[in-house]
C-alpha cells in the first residue's frame, strides 16, 4: 500500500513540475491563400502557402514555406508554379504582444509550368487547327515582404501579407494573402 501511495504521489509531483516547466512555444504554422500577378505573362494566379515561423527573439522571426500557384487568365493560356521561400523578418514594434507588424525579406525559388497558344489555323471562317506552346522554367529570387497579424487566443492567429518577389531571369511575382495558423 505504501509502495502505491508513494507512486502515486511520485507521478502527481512529477507531472506538476512538467506542467510548471511549460513554455510559449516559438514556432507557429500558417496556412495562407490569395491572388498574384505574375509580371512576365501578365498571369492572375491563385495562391496557396504553407508556411513554419520560428520567433529568434522578440525582433526576428525566420521562417520557412511552400507555395502553389495555378492561373486560367492572362495572356498565356494557363500556368501553374511550385515555390520555396526562406526569410527573416524584424518586427519593430516587437512581436511580443497580440499584433504583430512585421517587414522581411528573403530567398526564393520557383518552377513555373506555361502553356499558351502558339498559332490558330482558320479555313472559310472555322477554327480548324490550335497549337500550342509549352514552356518549363527556373528561377530564384529575393522576396519583400509586409505582414500583420493578430493573435486572437493563446493558439489561433491570422493575418494578411503583401509580397513583391522579382526574380534573377527577369520574372517578377507580387500580391497579397489572407493567413490564418496557430502556434505549435
Amino acid at each position: 500500500m505504501n509502495t502505491k501511495l508513494l507512486i502515486c504521489i511520485s507521478v502527481i509531483f512529477f507531472s506538476l513540475q512538467a506542467i510548471g516547466q511549460e513554455k510559449v512555444s516559438r514556432f507557429d504554422f500558417r496556412l495562407g491563400t490569395g491572388i498574384s500577378l505574375m509580371g512576365t505573362g501578365d498571369l492572375f494566379t491563385f495562391n496557396y502557402e504553407n508556411e513554419l515561423n520560428l520567433k529568434l527573439n522578440k525582433f526576428f522571426t525566420s521562417s520557412f514555406s511552400i507555395n502553389l500557384g495555378r492561373s486560367n487568365y492572362g495572356v498565356e493560356e494557363t500556368a501553374s508554379f511550385v515555390q520555396g521561400n526562406v526569410n527573416l523578418f524584424i518586427s519593430p514594434f516587437n512581436n511580443k504582444r497580440r499584433f504583430d507588424f512585421r517587414v522581411g525579406t528573403g530567398l526564393t525559388y520557383f518552377s513555373v509550368a506555361q502553356v499558351y497558344v502558339s498559332s490558330r489555323y482558320w479555313e472559310n471562317g472555322v477554327l480548324v487547327d490550335i497549337d500550342h506552346q509549352f514552356i518549363n522554367r527556373n528561377a530564384t529570387g529575393f522576396n519583400i515582404i509586409m505582414e500583420t497579424s493578430y493573435l486572437f487566443t493563446d493558439k489561433f492567429l491570422a493575418g494578411f501579407k503583401l509580397f513583391i518577389q522579382p526574380y534573377f531571369n527577369g520574372d517578377i511575382n507580387s500580391g497579397i494573402m489572407l493567413k490564418c495558423g496557430f502556434k505549435i
